[in-house]
């Protein structure tokens, strides 16, 4: 289990403490629900927030294994290697090569981390689909990472816009303190279900590719 699952777990118990205080409020019974909305709107914004650091500690946690656990830059792969340096071979600077040498490109691919965390981490804040597969790519080489989100009827298409759906529910609360519609207990029931079953299948994609870029299993 990686230190970001492990993370996303305990955040989950939190979100599921919000629907112990719905039922104290509100009871368990059928009918509709009074002066609660404001919990339900809780939840698909403390979703969202889970779903967001679970996306960049565990791009974090990828990345930093990969560079522990590899001697020589030529066991990088190839993808993060032309990322990392782009911006050298773009000033044009002969002199400034020189900082590959000897170890230097273990600074160049940390430099390289916190340029990438940068540029996306910053647009996390709707951590939609195209921001998180341009994280994942350019940071530690899997292309289309939103390609593993699939289950028994549920393509990995169909899985990335249903993410993309509850985030935009989410910006709408965020930005009108209100979505245009009321937001049901189910509706966040449903957001944390789908989140959960994208987490483990992330989970298991990226530990799978570590393994065969270092040869160790890293969780």
């Amino acid at each position: 289990m990686s230190q970001a699952v492990a993370s996303f777990q305990a955040n989950q118990e939190d979100i599921e403490q919000l629907w112990t205080i719905h039922e104290d409020y509100a009871g368990q019974g059928p009918g509709r629900k009074y002066g609660v909305e404001v919990l339900n709107r809780s939840v698909i914004v403390f979703v969202t927030a889970c779903w967001e650091s679970y996306i960049e500690d565990l791009a974090t946690e990828a990345f930093d294994f990969l560079l522990a656990n590899v001697d020589s830059a030529d066991r990088i792969p190839l993808k993060i290697r032309n990322y990392s340096v782009k911006g050298l071979v773009e000033q044009k600077n002969p002199e400034l090569l020189w900082q590959l040498s000897d170890d230097g490109w273990r600074a160049v691919l940390e430099a390289h981390k916190g340029e990438v965390l940068d540029k996306w981490v910053g647009t996390l804040n709707t951590p939609k689909t195209p921001q998180v597969n341009k994280l994942y790519e350019e940071l530690i080489g899997i292309p289309q990472i939103s390609s593993c989100w699939r289950w028994e009827k549920m393509s990995a298409t169909r899985a990335a816009d249903k993410l993309d759906e509850y985030i935009t529910i989410r910006g709408n609360i965020a930005h009108r303190i209100r979505d245009k519609d009321a937001v049901k207990k189910s509706v966040g029931f449903q957001y944390l279900n789908h989140v959960i079953q994208i987490v483990y299948r992330t989970e298991k994609t990226v530990a799978d590719y570590l393994e065969r870029e270092t040869g160790l299993r890293p969780w």
